[in-house]
């Protein structure tokens, strides 16, 4: 027979034993890959970063959005080339309709010609421009969004790393507390302990298992956000584990340096840059209406007259025996053209100049605002950056002196010398400190990953 105290505690016992065997089986699941991919379900942060950079929708949508934009570019800069075209017209107007020496009783023609043009106030070249322009803020857009893809890949899997060391520390903590709720109960029905101990230990366990069950919570939420950054499906399972190189250091001086650096490559700036220049292209829109205009072409074919019948009175008059071809013969000919036009005034010109050339002003202002910006962004990365390694430090310090005296505690309320209360406020000083060390590593981390990738 067991003790009635032994009874009551066993289905706890039993709950977090449950739980402890539940999360080792998913940590190995996860470690292993998943049904029907190529890739590991097990992950460190860079490679999260460099899978998102590839996968994201975001990344694969701008992809798809450069494409086009150079397939335009291209197609802008082919329009430099003369153009060839084949053009045919018919009008049949039957004898009493009109008068025949306005109509010429129909006509006809079949031709193939060139379109060359020689002067067209630069607007082909701006067109090819544009396009280039286009390319190019579609190209940034790309990078853009692959950096962004990467620092948010990085911000959950940093996360998802951070909640998984506190949801073992807390595992951790809830056996340890089922254990001392079995000595505990063992005390009450040896009457050593009395009922109110148990029942500090038993609300403190709770206390943990409630705050494990949230600690999962907001895991499955970044791992199932991260997955669909991934490309992955949200409901596989996915494991984030440490990198093989846990070397953990504050920014150098390279670190400033390569920052300063990649703010005046920041993908806003040169966007910012990109709308400058299409301003100038504006301006220069504006200044090329007074500008003169000219296209030569040639063509060569059949043009006729006279469709009420196959061979015209004109041709039989000189030749009685002439036939449909030798109409045709007749009808083939070629022609070259020249058109020239030179605008005189155009009174919208100067208001219309003027004001693009303070859109254009405003876009310079805009692009050194922005560079000014990226500037103090990665300033400020940096400083973050510090002082998350230096909060890191000293939650290293914090948590090895909390677990030094949990377990000077624990020998103290082994010997009799120590309370219950001392020696549960001794557990929940040292897990308050390592919650606060995890924070501090996971800050770290981003901090770093955050400033690398703005490099």
């Amino acid at each position: 027979m067991l003790p009635i105290g032994a009874c009551r505690r066993w289905p706890r016992i039993a709950v977090v034993g449950a739980a402890m065997c539940g999360a080792a089986l998913r940590a190995a699941a996860a470690a292993l890959p998943g049904p029907g991919s190529a890739e590991p379900a097990s992950l460190t942060v860079a490679d999260c970063v460099r899978l998102a950079r590839e996968r994201a929708p975001s990344v694969t949508a701008a992809a798809a959005d450069y494409r086009a934009a150079s397939l335009d570019s291209t197609a802008a800069w082919r329009t430099r080339r003369w153009t060839a075209s084949v053009f045919t017209d018919a009008t049949l107007a039957p004898r009493g309709s009109y008068d025949p020496t306005f109509t010429n009783l129909g006509q006809y023609e079949l031709k193939a010609g060139v379109e060359v043009p020689l002067l067209d106030g630069g607007s082909r070249r701006r067109e090819r421009e544009r396009g280039t322009l286009a390319a190019r803020a579609f190209a940034l857009a790309l990078r853009q969004a692959r950096r962004d893809a990467g620092l948010r890949s990085a911000a959950l899997a940093v996360q998802a790393l951070e909640l998984g060391e506190k949801a073992a520390a807390q595992v951790e903590s809830a056996a340890w507390l089922a254990r001392l709720e079995s000595l505990m109960e063992s005390g009450v029905a040896g009457g050593v302990r009395s009922r109110s101990d148990a029942l500090r230990v038993t609300i403190e366990r709770d206390v943990v298992e409630t705050a494990l069950a949230a600690t999962r919570r907001d895991m499955d939420a970044a791992v199932r956000e991260l997955n669909q950054l991934l490309g992955r499906p949200p409901e596989d399972s996915l494991h984030v584990r440490v990198p093989d190189s846990t070397d953990e250091r504050g920014p150098g001086a390279a670190d400033v340096e390569r920052l300063a650096a990649g703010a005046e490559r920041a993908p806003e700036v040169l966007l910012a840059g990109v709308s400058e220049a299409e301003s100038r292209l504006d301006l220069a829109e504006v200044r090329s209406r007074t500008a003169p205009r000219a296209e030569v072409g040639a063509d060569g074919g059949m043009a006729g007259t006279d469709l009420t019948q196959a061979v015209p009175p004109d041709i039989r008059a000189s030749n009685p025996g002439a036939t449909f071809a030798d109409r045709l013969r007749r009808d083939l000919g070629s022609s070259a053209s020249m058109r020239v036009s030179m605008p005189l005034f155009d009174a919208s010109v100067g208001p219309a100049a003027a004001a693009r050339r303070a859109a254009t002003e405003a876009a310079g202002i805009r692009r050194e605002l922005e560079r000014s910006t990226q500037r103090r962004v990665g300033l400020d990365l940096i400083a973050a950056w510090r002082s998350a390694h230096e909060r890191l430090l000293a939650a290293r310090l914090t948590a090895d002196r909390a677990e030094q005296h949990l377990l000077r505690m624990k020998s103290l309320h082994a010997a009799g010398a120590a309370s219950l209360l001392e020696l549960l406020d001794a557990r929940s000083v040292a897990s308050d400190a390592n919650e606060r060390l995890v924070e501090a590593r996971a800050d770290d981390r981003l901090a770093r990953v955050t400033a690398e990738l703005r490099q």
